[in-house]
């Protein structure tokens, strides 16, 4: 199972951006912490890394022959699995140095590199992410109809779990449904409501096309008419 060098490779990937992150992190700060100031090389290695997780479950769920083995990874993938498209919610910091007062400062060596890692770390997870959910779907779902509507399905809960891991008054992480998971239950619960609707939608609307592009396969292009 660990044989696969395609699978390998994307660990070996994650460890040599986590050791960019590290050495970052070590020049602007000092140290390596998530609790100093606004940390990004830290916090997209913290991000990238349960967008990993959720990766990793959907293939080992793919890859175990038991059915309760392949229920458990399955669990703990859609456990994980917003912490892939929540990385998208890390564009807030675009707001600062993309305005036109402010802009100024990508011409800084220390913003420049935060704004690379910024990128890198969003396309990182959410290509995690929807390679994620075509594991699980391609091996466990077989009917187009029913991918259709498992895709809508768990976009619209990915959408839930990222609305309560971003809100300052909540800010729930998968963590929170394995150590206080009824307390963590009846919290997301309580969240979905009229007005934050529009927030499901959008991102529930946004993982379903990032998805649909993702899975495309650049051969449908070349293929001679």
């Amino acid at each position: 199972m660990l044989r696969d060098k395609k699978f390998l490779y994307l660990q070996g990937f994650f460890v040599l951006f986590v050791l960019v992150c590290m050495a970052f992190s070590l020049l602007f700060y000092g140290k390596i912490s998530l609790h100093v100031e606004v940390n990004v090389p830290m916090s997209m290695t913290w991000n990238v890394f349960l967008a990993l997780l959720a990766y990793d479950f959907a293939y080992f769920s793919c890859q175990v022959s038991k059915k309760g083995a392949q229920i458990g990874f399955a669990f703990l993938w859609l456990i994980f699995y917003p912490n892939t498209f929540y990385v998208l919610t890390d564009a807030k910091h675009f707001v600062d140095w993309l305005d036109p007062t402010m802009v100024h400062r990508l011409s800084q060596f220390r913003t420049l590199i935060n704004f690379n890692l910024l990128i890198f770390g969003i396309i990182f997870g959410v290509v995690l992410g929807a390679w994620s959910i075509q594991l699980i779907v391609t091996r466990f779902v077989p009917y187009k109809v029913l991918r259709a509507f498992f895709v809508f399905v768990i976009s619209f809960l990915s959408s839930i779990g990222i609305f309560v891991g971003r809100s300052e008054q909540l800010r729930l992480n998968s963590w929170d449904l394995i150590l206080h998971p009824f307390n963590t239950f009846f919290t997301i619960i309580r969240s979905i409501n009229q007005e934050n609707l529009g927030f499901f939608g959008a991102f529930t609307v946004c993982q379903i096309v990032i998805i649909l592009l993702l899975s495309f396969s650049p051969q449908l292009f070349l293929q001679k008419k």
